[in-house]
């Protein structure tokens, strides 16, 4: 009898500690890598967790002018890759967030990431140094997969270029 008291003690124990789910109604898609989400009466922007997208690549001061014209120059050859996000999700539906740093790790398909998509399809690239430990891994393979069939910012070599030079810095 002992032991299936403490047993379900323990089991009662470790359901306390577990998080539920932070599940959020999108409201909008201000951009690939930026959402607006309501969560009970408050409203929040959700910045896509690990990912840089070529929005803020274009407001970056350091970024030299022949890389900002040929980052324009691809969304306009390629408007997908743009609103991605757009064709993605979906206003008013709920998804699960995950909060980290002051980025939030967005759920769209199961335990894929929207960041992991985004990747995948070279719409944005990974931040410079990113060390998200349960992410790393499918975040480079995503980002490796779009640059090995050079999908999206890596189909042109100018943007490669520009990314690269990011890395650098």
């Amino acid at each position: 009898m002992n032991k299936i008291f403490f047993l379900s003690l323990l089991l009662f124990l470790l359901q306390l500690n577990a998080k539920e789910p932070t599940l959020a109604i999108l409201k909008s898609v201000k951009s690939n890598t930026q959402q607006l989400f309501s969560i009970s009466n408050s409203t929040y922007l959700c910045k896509a967790y690990g990912v840089i997208g070529m929005e803020e690549l274009l407001q970056d001061a350091q970024l030299n002018q022949t890389c900002r014209e040929a980052i324009k120059k691809f969304y306009k050859k390629n408007p997908k890759a743009k609103y991605f996000s757009e064709f993605k999700l979906k206003t008013m539906q709920t998804y699960h967030l995950e909060f980290k740093q002051n980025e939030c790790v967005l759920f769209v398909n199961g335990e894929v990431t929207l960041s992991e998509l985004l990747l995948n399809e070279g719409a944005v690239v990974l931040q410079r140094g990113f060390k998200g430990k349960e992410y790393t891994y499918h975040y480079t393979l995503a980002q490796e997969n779009a640059r090995m069939q050079r999908k999206g910012v890596f189909k042109e070599s100018i943007i490669r270029d520009c990314i690269a030079e990011i890395y650098k810095k």
